[in-house]
């Protein structure tokens, strides 16, 4: 009987003990009702969270995230109301190898300022540079460093220069100099991974060219002239071609797209099929350009000018050039054996094969009537036109006397074989409502079209039309002065 009562007690003890295990045990493993884990399953959770922490921002938007809206006029077309090339793009993220360049140059007394936007990673270096004069003969030049703030936009300020000539700002994201591990690990230590219109060859400032310094950069860049009024510049996307399906064949082939001139300079404007990084020499009457082939293969060359009407436009690419990179002589050869076509000529002193483009002088001279300010940048011709020339105040139908004016502009326009395009664009001063500026811009591109299409041939030209209102000054709007020249239609010829 006592041996029972020692049995049953031993029995009930062990059932206690085994359900109070196995409930301590259920309470470690399982997850129900958002209770934690422990064990592996925390060590999982900090792995995952180690993961967040490391991985880079690259799904974050900039603040200022580009706002671009489309309507349609009355003939169908779609004209662009509210763009802004200087806000980054929506649909390109922080991090993205197709990277965005823009921005805004603001002239000072004492600064060049530029307030940037970018989709690069926060944390990248991008160079500001100021140069006036050519390459390797700079009057000026000033240059600074600054980094992406996690906005992916940028503040630099350069010292400004008393010259009254031709300046050029840029701004440069590359990996010829310092950049942060991370940047290199994402891009490549030569950029090797941006790609996208922003996006350039170059060499290296140490080392030759060799393929181990040829690096890739994104780049931008404007120009101004200094003078009483203060210049702004907004930072555009870079315009190219097709790239050629034969880029890089042996059997090179060159085309003079367009020779212009304004008072003082020829302006050469010409395609190929030559790798980027060619250089490429040009002579005129004793004058002469040396230029590197772009991306897509065009080149833009500028002369002195002075007419000779039995002088030629000679271009010529020859592979044993000092400054040819590696690729360059590896494909042509460096003597230029491998160059095939109807442009090869050997060299009388030696076994040197070069290609040579001849082209008569056959230059557009550009007339435009006084007040209207003319500007030339290689593919792209520009008039400007102040809007109290064409309009009353406040008003967007065009005033009876500037139809002489536009027609004169119209008699220029129609003296250009190779237009692609023609772009008519309103802007006016930040005084008033901007969404009232904004249409009172495009109503006033509309109705200069509308005039310029009654013009015989150019009804045959395709003309688009764009209201900016405020968002692109070229000067501060802190003074009437420069409110003045910010009121302004500009006619843009693109013979790409």
């Amino acid at each position: 009987m006592q041996r029972k009562v020692y049995l049953f007690f031993f029995l009930l003890f062990s059932l206690v003990f085994i359900v109070g295990c196995n409930t301590e045990a259920g309470t470690d493993d399982v997850d129900l009702d958002g209770q934690e884990t422990t064990g592996i399953d925390e060590e999982n959770d900090e792995d995952e969270k180690q993961e967040k922490v490391e991985e880079p921002e690259t799904a974050k938007q900039p603040e200022n995230a580009e706002q671009h809206i489309q309507d349609e006029n009355e003939t169908g077309e779609k004209t662009t109301t509210t763009p802004d090339e200087n806000k980054t793009d929506p649909d390109r993220n922080l991090g993205d190898y197709e990277v965005f360049l823009g921005g805004e140059m603001t002239e000072t007394d004492e600064f060049i300022i530029i307030k940037g936007a970018t989709n690069i990673l926060p944390g990248s270096r991008v160079i500001g540079q100021v140069t006036v004069g050519e390459k390797d003969e700079e009057e000026y030049f000033q240059d600074t460093t600054e980094l992406v703030q996690d906005d992916g936009t940028f503040y630099m300020e350069i010292p400004h220069h008393d010259l009254k000539k031709e300046t050029k700002v840029e701004v440069m994201f590359h990996f010829d100099g310092h950049q942060d591990n991370e940047m290199i690990r994402h891009y490549g230590d030569r950029g090797q991974e941006l790609v996208g219109p922003y996006v350039y060859k170059h060499q290296g400032k140490v080392g030759g060219g060799s393929p181990q310094n040829i690096f890739q950069m994104a780049k931008v860049e404007t120009s101004f002239v200094p003078g009483e009024d203060k210049a702004v510049r907004q930072f555009k996307e870079p315009d190219w071609y097709p790239i050629p399906e034969d880029m890089g064949d042996p059997r090179v082939w060159i085309e003079v797209e367009e020779i212009n001139n304004g008072e003082n300079y020829f302006y050469l404007h010409g395609r190929s099929n030559l790798l980027e990084g060619s250089i490429l020499s040009g002579k005129y009457s004793g004058k002469s350009d040396n230029v590197s082939v772009k991306p897509d293969g065009s080149f833009d060359m500028v002369f002195e000018y002075e007419y000779d009407e039995d002088a030629s436009f000679v271009i010529e690419f020859d592979p044993a050039h000092w400054g040819q990179w590696n690729i360059i002589k590896e494909t042509y050869g460096a003597k230029g054996q491998k160059l095939v076509g109807d442009l090869v000529v050997q060299n009388k002193y030696n076994d040197n094969q070069t290609i040579i483009k001849e082209e008569r002088l056959e230059s557009t001279e550009i007339n435009v009537p006084d007040n209207v300010e003319l500007t030339i940048d290689g593919a792209e011709v520009m008039m400007l036109v102040p809007d109290n020339l064409l309009f009353d105040f406040d008003k967007y139908e065009l005033r009876e006397e500037s139809k002489d004016l536009l027609t004169e502009i119209g008699e220029t326009l129609q003296s250009f074989d190779k237009v692609k395009e023609i772009e008519v664009s309103g802007h006016t001063d930040s005084n008033g409502d901007e969404k009232y500026n904004l249409d009172l811009s495009q109503k006033r591109a509309d109705e200069v079209k509308a005039f310029l299409t009654e013009l015989g041939n150019l009804a045959e030209k395709s003309i688009n039309t764009v209201g900016y209102g405020e968002a692109k000054p070229i000067a501060s709007n802190d003074n009437e002065t420069g409110q003045a020249k910010n009121r302004r239609v500009e006619i843009i010829i693109n013979l790409r």
